[in-house]
């Protein structure tokens, strides 16, 4: 709806209860005003809600406002100039540290103490550059804005509010929505955001139409649908920045291995990136073989998964997956969503060991679970030792585990039967509205799915029932490194591990598990 006159204007599009944008002109206040003539014409209003909350309702002086004023051209220009890595980029610069952008960025502001002069002046160069792309206040120009990020994640377009102070604001000004995490459609709302910054625009191009300045933002945003983005917006979603060259010899080398292979078989392992004129998507095996998995991603890793996928093709893949469908460990799932990934993942290991490994005595065969299932283990040499393993299922392939044999984590048992639960977790619950599925676990996969899936494993391999029976006998204390170490070993997991899963059951105090982490 807009409204016009009396210098007023203003248009909302999009949806509350998933992400709508307000923006509005109004009478400039300020007399004089030392602003240009184009800021003082823009002199007006914004709103951005998500989820059914109002993201700009803020406090000023006991009154409870629902907008935001200041000159709304500085933060018009601002979308137009980041439109693609705000919409495509994921990785939080440096560290992948928390649930948010928000909270990530909140906690890599400062270097840490191993840093050098020179090496805190780049962490902080990348963090700010991160920050100037990502979050509302860099197109404030001397504003109060919330603070506020956009980025995207995975096949959503991820909305997060921090809680950073407001500078050089008085006491009595704060946002009302800190903490806040939404993830909003991706389609829509970047048709709503565009629709409102192009109407905003072109009646500030009516207003003042022979401003340079203006006539440059028209230009800026007409270019935003053009065909040639695509690439570049690829390869902000594959994790190599402003580098659209790099992605295209990537392509050039991803096209190389599927030469060979049948067209209407490559056609389906390539897929097409659905999305619109304003925004792509990357399908799931595109994030995962350009670069997306980590940012030590080689061009030989590449190639080498792009190989694995082929060899890997099946046509009816999805029909493996059927047998694990449970409807019942998904509505588990769905009643405790609003538990920590934690929590969430500890009942859902927990419930998804009674269905699979009922009878396991006295450890669970995760291996055996997956040979019954017809989950495929195999190898893969990768660069990025971080990466544990890559799993792959959907539509064109056969559901499969990929270890890394590079991984920190090691060759032995317990950490490999660690890896096997966390994929079987992926296999499970993190499926893509039912499409192809390239899920990498590591450091740079989305922090809430490792933690649920570290959870599910730690429940998996260590349930209650078995911990009870094994702990029952036991002449020492649980907590005595030689009991814990005959624990580990009838679990086949290591102390590490069980450690960690006897705290989260409260059966060790923090000091005692810090004591047995030294083991």
């Amino acid at each position: 709806m807009s409204v016009q006159g009396m210098g007023r204007w203003a248009l909302t599009a999009g949806d509350p209860l998933d992400f709508s944008v307000t923006l509005g002109f109004a009478a400039n206040p300020h007399d004089p005003d030392h602003a240009t003539a184009e800021e003082r014409a823009s002199w007006g209003y914004f709103e951005i809600w998500a989820g059914g909350e109002n993201l700009c309702a803020h406090v000023e002086q006991s009154a409870v406002l629902p907008t935001v004023h200041w000159y709304m051209l500085p933060l018009i220009e601002w979308f137009a100039d980041n439109w693609d890595p705000l919409l495509h980029e994921e990785w939080p610069p440096l560290r992948n540290e928390d649930l948010s952008a928000a909270r990530s960025l909140m906690r890599t502001k400062t270097p840490p103490p191993s840093q050098d002069e020179v090496n805190e002046l780049r962490w902080l160069d990348r963090w700010s550059a991160w920050w100037r792309r990502h979050n509302i206040r860099a197109g404030a120009d001397g504003g109060l804005f919330p603070d506020l990020y956009l980025r995207r994640f995975q096949d959503r377009v991820e909305v997060s509010t921090g809680r950073e102070p407001l500078q050089y604001a008085p006491e009595h000004v704060y946002f009302l929505t800190p903490d806040r995490t939404y993830l909003i459609n991706p389609v829509d709302a970047t048709r709503s955001l565009f629709t409102v910054l192009e109407a905003a625009t072109q009646q500030l191009q009516a207003r003042l139409p022979h401003s340079d300045r203006i006539a440059r933002l028209v230009a800026t945003l007409r270019d935003l649908a053009a065909e040639e983005r695509r690439s570049i917006r690829l390869a902000w979603a594959a994790g190599l920045g402003d580098d659209p060259e790099r992605f295209r010899q990537l392509g050039a080398e991803l096209d190389a291995v599927l030469a060979p292979v049948p067209a209407d078989v490559r056609q389906q392992l390539a897929g097409s990136a659905p999305g619109s004129e304003l925004i792509a998507y990357g399908t799931p095996y595109a994030r995962l073989l350009f670069g997306a998995v980590s940012p030590s991603m080689t061009a030989r890793d590449v190639t080498t998964l792009a190989r694995l996928l082929v060899d890997n093709y099946l046509p009816a893949g999805s029909q493996r997956l059927d047998v694990l469908d449970l409807g019942e460990l998904r509505e588990l799932a769905a009643a405790t969503r609003r538990l920590s990934p934690a929590e969430q993942g500890s009942q859902l290991g927990e419930r998804a060991c009674e269905l699979f490994a009922a009878g396991s005595e006295p450890w669970v065969d995760v291996r055996a679970v997956l040979d019954l299932h017809d989950i495929a283990v195999s190898e893969v040499d990768l660069s990025d030792g971080n990466v544990r393993a890559v799993t792959v299922f959907g539509p064109t392939q056969r559901p499969h585990v990929f270890c890394n044999s590079t991984t920190v984590w090691g060759p032995g048992e317990g950490a490999r039967r660690f890896t096997l639960a966390h994929e079987l977790c992926h296999l499970l619950l993190d499926r893509e509205h039912g499409g192809e599925l390239a899920v990498a676990s590591g450091p740079w996969a989305p922090v809430a799915i490792e933690r649920r899936a570290n959870a599910f494993a730690a429940a998996f391999l260590m349930p209650s029932r078995l911990l009870r029976g094994a702990i029952a006998p036991l002449d020492r204390p649980v907590a005595d490194g030689a009991a814990i170490t005959s624990l580990a070993s009838t679990f086949r997991v290591s102390v590490s591990a069980l450690a960690n899963r006897l705290y989260n059951l409260g059966e060790i105090a923090g000091e005692e598990r810090e004591r047995l982490l030294g083991l």
